[in-house]
Protein backbone atom coordinates (compact mmCIF):
# COMPACT_ATOMS: atom_id res chain seq x y z
CA UNK A 1 0.00 0.00 0.00
CA UNK A 2 1.28 3.27 -0.89
CA UNK A 3 1.29 6.66 0.65
CA UNK A 4 2.77 9.54 -1.00
CA UNK A 5 2.92 13.40 -0.36
CA UNK A 6 4.07 15.46 -2.82
CA UNK A 7 5.06 19.24 -3.00
CA UNK A 8 3.95 21.31 -5.61
CA UNK A 9 5.65 24.61 -6.20
CA UNK A 10 5.60 27.52 -8.00
CA UNK A 11 8.52 29.87 -9.31
CA UNK A 12 9.79 32.78 -7.06
CA UNK A 13 11.40 33.00 -4.33
CA UNK A 14 9.49 36.07 -2.27
CA UNK A 15 8.28 36.57 1.32
CA UNK A 16 4.58 36.82 2.82
CA UNK A 17 4.75 37.73 6.57
CA UNK A 18 2.10 37.91 8.84
CA UNK A 19 2.08 41.74 10.12
CA UNK A 20 4.98 41.76 12.61
CA UNK A 21 5.98 44.71 14.72
CA UNK A 22 8.26 46.81 12.28
CA UNK A 23 11.78 45.65 13.82
CA UNK A 24 10.40 42.19 13.80
CA UNK A 25 9.81 42.56 9.93
CA UNK A 26 12.98 44.18 9.04
CA UNK A 27 14.68 40.78 10.52
CA UNK A 28 12.43 38.97 8.72
CA UNK A 29 13.04 40.66 5.25
CA UNK A 30 16.77 39.88 6.15
CA UNK A 31 15.80 36.16 6.91
CA UNK A 32 13.77 36.60 3.16
CA UNK A 33 17.01 37.82 1.29
CA UNK A 34 19.52 35.41 2.68
CA UNK A 35 17.17 32.39 2.09
CA UNK A 36 16.44 33.84 -1.70
CA UNK A 37 20.19 34.20 -2.08
CA UNK A 38 20.73 30.48 -1.03
CA UNK A 39 18.62 29.65 -3.28
CA UNK A 40 19.82 31.08 -5.96
CA UNK A 41 23.35 30.08 -5.35
CA UNK A 42 22.67 26.76 -5.16
CA UNK A 43 24.77 24.55 -7.79
CA UNK A 44 23.69 21.67 -10.32
CA UNK A 45 24.70 19.33 -7.97
CA UNK A 46 24.64 15.68 -7.24
CA UNK A 47 24.67 13.09 -4.05
CA UNK A 48 24.58 9.92 -3.03
CA UNK A 49 21.61 9.67 -0.52
CA UNK A 50 21.21 6.60 2.56
CA UNK A 51 17.99 5.75 3.73
CA UNK A 52 17.32 4.11 6.79
CA UNK A 53 13.91 3.20 6.99
CA UNK A 54 12.52 1.99 10.37
CA UNK A 55 8.67 0.85 11.06
CA UNK A 56 7.35 1.05 14.81
CA UNK A 57 4.39 -1.14 15.15
CA UNK A 58 3.16 -0.34 18.99
CA UNK A 59 6.16 -0.12 21.24
CA UNK A 60 8.38 -2.11 19.09
CA UNK A 61 10.75 -0.99 16.25
CA UNK A 62 12.14 -2.97 13.28
CA UNK A 63 14.77 -1.78 10.44
CA UNK A 64 13.06 -2.36 7.06
CA UNK A 65 16.17 -1.93 5.24
CA UNK A 66 18.51 0.43 3.67
CA UNK A 67 17.95 2.13 0.19
CA UNK A 68 20.46 4.15 -1.60
CA UNK A 69 20.10 6.77 -4.53
CA UNK A 70 21.82 9.00 -6.75
CA UNK A 71 20.02 12.22 -6.49
CA UNK A 72 20.82 15.61 -8.67
CA UNK A 73 19.48 19.03 -8.01
CA UNK A 74 19.59 20.86 -11.06
CA UNK A 75 17.22 23.97 -12.26
CA UNK A 76 15.71 23.91 -8.69
CA UNK A 77 13.88 20.41 -9.75
CA UNK A 78 15.26 17.42 -8.14
CA UNK A 79 15.89 14.24 -10.38
CA UNK A 80 16.85 10.39 -9.18
CA UNK A 81 18.60 7.19 -10.49
CA UNK A 82 19.80 3.88 -9.23
CA UNK A 83 22.52 4.17 -6.95
CA UNK A 84 25.72 4.08 -9.18
CA UNK A 85 23.96 5.06 -12.06
CA UNK A 86 24.13 8.52 -14.08
CA UNK A 87 21.40 9.01 -15.88
CA UNK A 88 18.85 10.79 -14.45
CA UNK A 89 15.13 10.92 -15.53
CA UNK A 90 12.87 10.50 -12.58
CA UNK A 91 11.12 13.26 -11.24
CA UNK A 92 8.86 11.04 -8.92
CA UNK A 93 11.40 8.98 -6.49
CA UNK A 94 8.81 5.75 -6.18
CA UNK A 95 9.33 4.77 -9.89
CA UNK A 96 13.36 4.79 -8.46
CA UNK A 97 12.33 3.15 -5.09
CA UNK A 98 8.99 1.33 -5.52
CA UNK A 99 8.39 0.14 -2.07
CA UNK A 100 8.29 1.47 1.50
CA UNK A 101 8.68 4.55 2.58
CA UNK A 102 10.26 7.17 0.59
CA UNK A 103 10.55 10.58 0.33
CA UNK A 104 12.18 14.03 -1.70
CA UNK A 105 12.18 17.44 -1.60
CA UNK A 106 14.83 18.35 1.30
CA UNK A 107 17.45 19.65 -1.31
CA UNK A 108 15.61 23.33 -1.90
CA UNK A 109 12.08 22.33 -2.85
CA UNK A 110 10.81 22.45 0.94
CA UNK A 111 12.04 25.97 1.61
CA UNK A 112 11.28 27.01 -2.00
CA UNK A 113 7.29 26.33 -1.32
CA UNK A 114 7.51 28.08 2.01
CA UNK A 115 9.23 31.37 0.98
CA UNK A 116 6.84 31.10 -2.24
CA UNK A 117 4.87 34.76 -2.29
CA UNK A 118 1.79 34.61 -0.77
CA UNK A 119 1.96 31.19 0.34
CA UNK A 120 2.80 31.11 3.91
CA UNK A 121 2.07 33.27 6.91
CA UNK A 122 4.94 33.79 9.67
CA UNK A 123 5.65 34.76 13.30
CA UNK A 124 8.68 35.22 15.05
CA UNK A 125 9.22 32.58 17.68
CA UNK A 126 12.58 34.22 19.35
CA UNK A 127 15.88 32.93 20.30
CA UNK A 128 17.36 30.10 21.38
CA UNK A 129 19.84 27.07 20.87
CA UNK A 130 19.49 24.67 18.33
CA UNK A 131 21.54 21.88 16.46
CA UNK A 132 24.87 23.78 18.36
CA UNK A 133 23.86 27.31 17.01
CA UNK A 134 21.86 30.51 18.30
CA UNK A 135 19.76 30.52 16.01
CA UNK A 136 16.31 32.79 15.40
CA UNK A 137 13.34 31.02 14.99
CA UNK A 138 10.40 31.93 12.57
CA UNK A 139 7.17 29.69 12.91
CA UNK A 140 4.98 29.28 9.71
CA UNK A 141 1.59 28.00 8.56
CA UNK A 142 0.11 27.42 5.21
CA UNK A 143 -3.23 27.05 4.92
CA UNK A 144 -5.24 24.80 2.33
CA UNK A 145 -6.53 27.20 0.30
CA UNK A 146 -2.47 27.88 -0.87
CA UNK A 147 -1.05 24.36 -0.54
CA UNK A 148 0.20 22.31 -2.51
CA UNK A 149 1.60 19.72 -0.58
CA UNK A 150 -0.61 16.38 -1.75
CA UNK A 151 -0.62 13.48 0.19
CA UNK A 152 -1.88 10.39 -1.54
CA UNK A 153 -2.68 6.94 0.08
CA UNK A 154 -3.60 3.76 -1.52
CA UNK A 155 -6.12 4.90 -3.71
CA UNK A 156 -7.13 8.33 -2.26
CA UNK A 157 -5.34 11.66 -2.00
CA UNK A 158 -5.96 15.57 -1.13
CA UNK A 159 -4.04 18.84 -0.64
CA UNK A 160 -3.12 19.74 2.98
CA UNK A 161 -2.28 22.29 4.53
CA UNK A 162 1.07 22.21 6.71
CA UNK A 163 3.10 24.13 9.42
CA UNK A 164 6.83 24.32 11.11
CA UNK A 165 9.36 26.39 12.26
CA UNK A 166 12.77 27.47 10.67
CA UNK A 167 15.49 28.25 12.72
CA UNK A 168 18.63 30.41 11.17
CA UNK A 169 21.86 31.29 12.76
CA UNK A 170 21.56 34.69 14.74
CA UNK A 171 24.60 36.02 13.26
CA UNK A 172 24.98 35.02 9.49
CA UNK A 173 20.75 34.05 8.84
CA UNK A 174 21.73 31.17 6.98
CA UNK A 175 19.74 28.20 7.85
CA UNK A 176 19.88 25.66 10.50
CA UNK A 177 16.73 23.12 10.89
CA UNK A 178 13.52 23.22 8.89
CA UNK A 179 10.77 21.62 11.11
CA UNK A 180 7.87 20.55 9.02
CA UNK A 181 4.18 18.86 10.05
CA UNK A 182 1.26 17.90 8.41
CA UNK A 183 -1.69 17.74 11.15
CA UNK A 184 -5.05 17.85 9.34
CA UNK A 185 -5.78 15.26 6.89
CA UNK A 186 -8.95 13.72 5.58
CA UNK A 187 -9.88 10.64 7.24
CA UNK A 188 -10.31 8.84 4.07
CA UNK A 189 -6.74 9.35 3.34
CA UNK A 190 -5.46 6.92 5.91
CA UNK A 191 -2.96 9.09 7.31
CA UNK A 192 -3.01 10.67 10.84
CA UNK A 193 0.27 13.07 10.90
CA UNK A 194 3.03 13.76 8.51
CA UNK A 195 6.73 15.75 9.95
CA UNK A 196 9.71 16.22 8.71
CA UNK A 197 13.01 17.46 10.16
CA UNK A 198 16.07 19.07 7.99
CA UNK A 199 19.50 19.57 9.06
CA UNK A 200 21.62 21.92 7.46
CA UNK A 201 25.63 21.90 7.41
CA UNK A 202 27.95 23.63 5.35
CA UNK A 203 29.04 20.60 3.02
CA UNK A 204 31.96 20.90 0.01
CA UNK A 205 31.38 20.37 -3.53
CA UNK A 206 34.54 20.39 -4.76
CA UNK A 207 36.09 23.38 -3.61
CA UNK A 208 33.17 25.17 -2.76
CA UNK A 209 31.33 25.40 0.49
CA UNK A 210 27.50 24.69 0.21
CA UNK A 211 24.99 24.51 2.79
CA UNK A 212 22.72 21.32 2.13
CA UNK A 213 20.22 19.51 4.88
CA UNK A 214 23.19 16.80 5.51
CA UNK A 215 20.74 14.89 7.70
CA UNK A 216 16.99 14.42 7.64
CA UNK A 217 14.01 12.52 8.93
CA UNK A 218 10.94 11.40 7.50
CA UNK A 219 7.61 10.25 9.61
CA UNK A 220 4.64 8.90 8.89
CA UNK A 221 1.92 7.68 11.02
CA UNK A 222 -1.20 5.94 9.67
CA UNK A 223 -4.86 5.37 10.88
CA UNK A 224 -3.71 1.90 12.46
CA UNK A 225 -0.79 3.51 14.68
CA UNK A 226 2.08 2.19 12.55
CA UNK A 227 5.09 4.80 12.27
CA UNK A 228 7.02 4.49 9.17
CA UNK A 229 10.78 6.93 9.53
CA UNK A 230 13.64 7.62 7.37
CA UNK A 231 16.77 8.33 8.43
CA UNK A 232 18.43 10.34 5.85
CA UNK A 233 22.18 11.31 5.10
CA UNK A 234 23.72 12.59 1.85
CA UNK A 235 26.85 11.33 1.17
CA UNK A 236 29.65 12.31 -1.83
CA UNK A 237 27.95 15.66 -3.43
CA UNK A 238 29.15 16.67 -6.29
CA UNK A 239 28.99 18.98 -8.97
CA UNK A 240 26.87 17.80 -11.93
CA UNK A 241 28.98 16.93 -15.27
CA UNK A 242 28.01 17.32 -18.22
CA UNK A 243 28.52 13.57 -19.18
CA UNK A 244 25.63 12.78 -16.74
CA UNK A 245 22.33 12.70 -18.30
CA UNK A 246 19.08 14.35 -17.54
CA UNK A 247 15.82 13.41 -19.12
CA UNK A 248 12.74 15.88 -18.53
CA UNK A 249 9.73 13.34 -18.55
CA UNK A 250 6.37 14.29 -18.27
CA UNK A 251 4.75 14.59 -14.62
CA UNK A 252 2.10 11.69 -13.57
CA UNK A 253 -0.97 12.28 -14.76
CA UNK A 254 -2.72 14.63 -12.63
CA UNK A 255 -0.49 15.55 -10.44
CA UNK A 256 0.31 19.09 -12.19
CA UNK A 257 3.77 20.52 -11.75
CA UNK A 258 6.24 19.67 -8.76
CA UNK A 259 9.51 20.21 -7.48
CA UNK A 260 9.55 18.46 -4.28
CA UNK A 261 7.69 15.38 -3.63
CA UNK A 262 8.03 13.06 -0.89
CA UNK A 263 6.02 9.51 -1.19
CA UNK A 264 5.54 6.75 1.48
CA UNK A 265 4.29 3.48 1.25
CA UNK A 266 3.08 1.28 4.22
CA UNK A 267 4.45 -2.40 5.38
CA UNK A 268 3.25 -4.76 3.39
CA UNK A 269 2.47 -6.82 5.99
CA UNK A 270 -0.12 -4.18 7.74
CA UNK A 271 -2.55 -2.74 4.52
CA UNK A 272 -4.00 0.82 4.34
CA UNK A 273 -7.19 1.89 3.35
CA UNK A 274 -6.74 1.19 -0.61
CA UNK A 275 -6.48 4.23 -2.18
CA UNK A 276 1.30 8.66 -2.48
Amino acid sequence: MKIICAILLADGVLFAAAKPAPDQDALLEKIRSRTAEYLEQLPHYTCHEVISRLVRRGSQWTRDDVVELEVAFIGREEFFARSGEDHFEERVIDRVVPHGTIGNGAFGSVVKIIFTPDVADFQYAGTGKKDGHQTIRINFSVPLEKSQFMVKHGGNQSLVPFEGSIWVDAATLDLVRVDLQVKHIPAYVGLRYVEEMLHYETMHIGSEPVLLPHKSELGVADELGNYSLNLVELQQCREFKSNSVVTYGAPVEGSGPREGFASREGSPSREHPDQH
